[in-house]
C-alpha cells in the first residue's frame, strides 16, 4: 500500500476536493484506495456522507482505543474506495497523544495502518491546514507527499513551513518519505500562477505535470457530494484529475520497479 499525504498550510486549495477526486480516478484504474480524513472539520467524510458521531473514527484510531479495520466505511458509494473518516473528535484526540508520553506521539498511524495495507493497493491522507498531530503522524505514515497550491498571490504562504517539517521528518522519522511534487489548483493564466511556479521552484519544491484548470464544476460537484467524474464527465477539471491519477500511478509504479520503495 503506497500512502500519500495530501497537506498545505493553507486553506481553501482544494486538499480534500483532491483527495476524494484523485480516489475516484484510481478506483477506475482497478486501484483500492483508503482514504483517511485527519482533518477536523470532517469535508471529506462530508462529501462521502459519512460524518457520523455515532461512528467510529480516526480519533479513536490515533488514540489506540479501536483497530483501523474497524472504524473504515466500506460503502462510500465509490466502488473501490473505503474511508476512514474524521470530525471534531480530532481536536480532543490531538491534545491527548500530546499528554500521553508512555508511547511515541508520531507512529501512531502507521502502526494502525500496517494492519489493512493487504487491503489497498493506495492510501490517501487528507490533513488538515495545521501542523498537528494528525498531520505529523499522516508524514510519518506517508511514502509521498502532494502539496495543492492554488494561483493566488498568497499561494506560496507557510510552503517554507512545510518543507521544513517534512525534511524533519524525512531526517529523524521517516526516511522513506519523498515530495511527489506540489500541484497547481483552480488554475488559470494569471502573473500569480507564473510567480507561483517561478516561487516554488526557486525553493527547489518538484511541481508535477499535472495542474487542475479552474472551473465552478469544482465546487458544484463539492456539494453534490460526487466526483467530478460523474458530475461533469467532460469538464477540463475531471480531464485534469484523470490526468492526475495517471501521473501519481506512473511514479509510484516506477519507484516501486526499482525496488526504491517498501510497499507496506
Amino acid at each position: 500500500m503506497d500512502k500519500i499525504a495530501i497537506i498545505n498550510l493553507k486553506g481553501g486549495v482544494g486538499k480534500s476536493v483532491t483527495a476524494c477526486n484523485l480516489a475516484a480516478e484510481l478506483a477506475t484504474k482497478s486501484k483500492s484506495v483508503l482514504v483517511v480524513d485527519l482533518d477536523k472539520q470532517g469535508n471529506t467524510s462530508k462529501f462521502f456522507g459519512w460524518l457520523d458521531y455515532d461512528r467510529l473514527s480516526v480519533a479513536e484510531v490515533l488514540l489506540g482505543e479501536r483497530f483501523a479495520n474497524a472504524a473504515i466505511v466500506e460503502d462510500t458509494g465509490l466502488p473501490g474506495v473505503h474511508l476512514l473518516p474524521g470530525d471534531m473528535r480530532l481536536l480532543r484526540a490531538n491534545r491527548m497523544i500530546l499528554m500521553d508520553t508512555t508511547e511515541p506521539q508520531q507512529y501512531r498511524l502507521r502502526d494502525a495502518l500496517e494492519h489493512v495495507a493487504e487491503n489497498y493497493d493506495y492510501c490517501l491522507l487528507d490533513c488538515p491546514p495545521d501542523l498537528d498531530m494528525g498531520s505529523i503522524n499522516a508524514l510519518c505514515a506517508a511514502d509521498w507527499v502532494i502539496i495543492p497550491v492554488d494561483c493566488d498571490e498568497w499561494a506560496c504562504d507557510g510552503m517554507d513551513e512545510i518543507i521544513d517539517q517534512i525534511e524533519r521528518v524525512q531526517m529523524y522519522y521517516n526516511p522513506r518519505l519523498k515530495i511527489m511534487g506540489a500541484m497547481m489548483t483552480k488554475y488559470r493564466r494569471t502573473k500569480y500562477a507564473v510567480d507561483v511556479i517561478r516561487r516554488l521552484s526557486a525553493q527547489g519544491v518538484p511541481m508535477l505535470r499535472t495542474v487542475i484548470r479552474y472551473t465552478v464544476k469544482v465546487s458544484e460537484a463539492k456539494s453534490a457530494h460526487k466526483p467530478l467524474r460523474e458530475f461533469a464527465p467532460k469538464c477540463t477539471a475531471t480531464d485534469d484529475y484523470k490526468a492526475l491519477a495517471g501521473e501519481v500511478d506512473e511514479i509510484v509504479s516506477n519507484v516501486d520497479t526499482e525496488g526504491g520503495h517498501n510497499n507496506g
